[in-house]
């Protein structure tokens, strides 16, 4: 079990990634979803990809693969990421809605990312 464990924190991205990216074309072919995957899964998924995403490239710009984000840094991205898509687009777009509960996914998924990142690096 442990080693299974191990081998999804390597490769949760890729993961995540085809989760979100199944869940996105499913909307768009109109093929209902359950509620939760519909509406708050991709917003959970979203953090850990995009904290990963620039994640690496920091390390290829630091040439560090030990390098880590700070945390300051990855709520200030969540931050960004939910007033842009929680506050700014829904007055500007009627296809956006505010919605609290997904601030508490994307804070929810900056805390997976922790998790992970933090248990890769301690095993």
């Amino acid at each position: 079990m442990k080693q299974v464990f191990l081998t999804f924190q390597k490769h949760y991205f890729q993961v995540f990634s085809l989760f979100a990216v199944l869940i996105y074309l499913a909307q768009r072919l109109e093929i209902s979803l359950p509620a939760l995957a519909n509406n708050y899964l991709n917003d959970f998924l979203c953090m850990p990809i995009v904290l990963k995403i620039c994640l690496e490239v920091a390390r290829f710009i630091k040439s560090d693969n030990r390098l880590q984000l700070p945390p300051m840094l990855c709520f200030t991205v969540t931050l960004l990421f939910a007033g842009y898509f929680e506050g700014y687009l829904p007055i500007i777009n009627a296809r956006y809605t505010q919605d609290p509960w997904d601030l508490l996914c994307y804070a929810a998924g900056m805390c997976l990312f922790f998790w992970l990142e933090r248990r890769i690096r301690t095993e």
